[in-house]
């Protein structure tokens, strides 16, 4: 078994990722952004030496798209300083990186599904923050894998799908974007093909380090994500009235940022190399809707896993129990002062649903009927 390095571990993304390392039975030293800022290279450095693992994996990420076009310092000393540090520190100390990136890096009118080795024109600050971090990472030499990943949603945090639930349960009617493509992402299923993937990049004959993308099936619009999103909560009576998806442009939607019109993913190449097929994300959207029903009865997400908590270890029952000596990582220098690279997740993000309340935010100030609601990005803010 592995010992992992999890960065934004509190996330969206880092939550789960952490979940499923854990019940694997791998050790797990997670960092949020209160334990560690990956702005900082003295810290990263000091946090990687005293840890002694054998693989990271970033999940941390500045992914409020909105907010990054205003705060393009933050965003940048998160989704590119922070990677490069990372990627610096793993080469220097011959540790293996495995980077959480986005759809967003694509050209807004580019028509997809998008290879890993088709041109890339990000628009949003949020877009070039993390290309920006991508090329650092490829350039550090460092035995990197970079995993592109969009539309994430899941158990933890917030995301698109827990926003449209609480929306609904309030309204009759919710105008979604309906011009905009892409792939839907269980976090559960991202989270376990990672955790399948480290034993082979960890094998000294691993050599296909490199760009990737990983990402569900099959490709949707905002507005039909929607539309599914309720009929399986109806199914779970976790609404009880009929909603109507009124279908809106982007045009309508008044944002700061750009957003690629199609971001739909191949992901060919994870499937060639590594054997794992990508989830089919309608079959993931129950247990995220449970989620959510829990955690509106004041519960956690996932009976049994505080994913609040930082510590916990398989005993072996292959049961959780807590054990601060394996899992927490607790420095006290290097805090960022921000939630932006540790609460979503990210990856990743989230992290779709900050843009989802802006947009729902926007909706409502012009006093619309029904409120507007598109997701900020494919990465979870972890």
């Amino acid at each position: 078994m592995a010992r992992v390095f999890v960065t934004g571990a509190k996330g969206q993304v880092g939550s789960e990722l952490e979940y499923a390392l854990l019940k694997a039975g791998h050790q797990v030293v997670s960092s949020s952004h209160q334990s560690l800022d990956i702005s900082q290279y003295d810290n990263v450095r000091s946090a990687l030496q005293a840890s002694g693992v054998d693989i990271v994996v970033n999940t941390a990420a500045f992914t409020n798209v909105e907010r990054a076009e205003s705060e393009k310092a933050v965003a940048y000393s998160v989704n590119a300083l922070g990677a490069r540090n990372l990627a610096t520190c793993c080469a220097q100390l011959d540790i293996p990186l495995i980077h959480l990136s986005t759809d967003y890096v694509f050209a807004v009118d580019k028509e997809g599904p998008h290879k890993e080795d088709d041109a890339t024109e990000g628009r949003s600050v949020y877009a070039k923050s993390k290309l920006e971090g991508e090329h650092f990472v490829l350039d550090s030499g460092c035995k990197a894998l970079i995993i592109r990943t969009s539309w994430l949603f899941g158990r933890f945090g917030r995301n698109f799908v827990k926003i449209m639930l609480s929306l609904a349960r309030e309204r009759h009617e919710i105008a979604v974007v309906s011009d905009q493509l892409g792939n839907p992402t269980p976090v559960r299923a991202l989270a376990e093909a990672i955790v399948k993937i480290i034993p082979q990049v960890l094998k000294p004959t691993f050599k296909d380090f490199g760009l990737y993308h990983f990402s569900g099936f099959e490709a949707t619009s905002w507005d039909d994500f929607a539309r599914e999103i309720f009929r399986q909560a109806q199914q779970q009576h976790v609404i009880n009235h009929e909603i109507t998806v009124v279908s809106i442009s982007s045009d309508e939607y008044k944002s700061k940022a750009m957003r690629p019109h199609d971001s739909r993913l191949n992901c060919d190449k994870f499937k060639r190399t590594f054997g794992i097929t990508m989830p089919y994300w309608p079959q993931y959207l129950a247990e995220v809707i449970r989620a959510y029903k829990r955690e509106s009865k004041g519960q956690l997400p996932l009976d049994g896993y505080d994913h609040t908590l930082t510590a916990f270890v398989t005993d072996e029952h292959g049961k959780l129990q807590p054990a601060p000596d394996i899992t927490t990582l607790d420095l006290q220098a290097g805090t960022s002062g921000s939630e932006s690279a540790d609460s979503a997740d990210s990856a990743e993000a989230e992290a779709n649903d900050r843009d989802a309340e802006a947009s729902a935010d926007a909706a409502a100030s012009e006093q619309k009927s029904a409120e507007s609601a598109e997701p900020e990005s494919t990465e979870d803010k972890a």
